[in-house]
């Protein structure tokens, strides 16, 4: 498949769309939507974390969850799905995305607990 010829600007904002719409995604298949090799992926993400200044929450949207052994163990593995180093922007990215995925698998299971 031929891919446009994407500006270094207009891949990382499309790197950044697709992370902001499955933050599971792996850099591989990032890598393959946008015909880019997964490092320039990889390079991307890193300097869109790097830039990027998350909104300030409001007092109530904040989870805060310490990271005991077994939860860093656990986010480790779901870290290295994607290649992901050990920081606070992978570690949320990863922590949503196994929400989110459970969630989702228990709205499968049980359709009637949507609202």
């Amino acid at each position: 498949m031929s891919h446009p010829q994407l500006t270094m600007t207009e891949r990382r904002a499309k790197v950044a769309q697709l992370l902001a719409h499955d933050p599971a995604l792996s850099t591989r298949a990032i890598a393959a939507q946008l015909g880019v090799s997964k490092d320039t992926v990889r390079r991307d993400i890193d300097a869109i974390h790097a830039t990027s200044t998350p909104p300030a929450p409001h007092d109530d949207d904040v989870l805060v969850l310490r990271l005991d052994e077994p939860l860093r163990q656990a986010l480790a593995v779901l870290r290295a799905m994607r290649h992901a180093p050990d920081t606070e922007a992978h570690n949320r990215a990863a922590a949503r995305a196994a929400i989110r995925a459970t969630a989702d698998a228990v709205l499968e299971a049980h359709p009637e607990v949507a609202h």
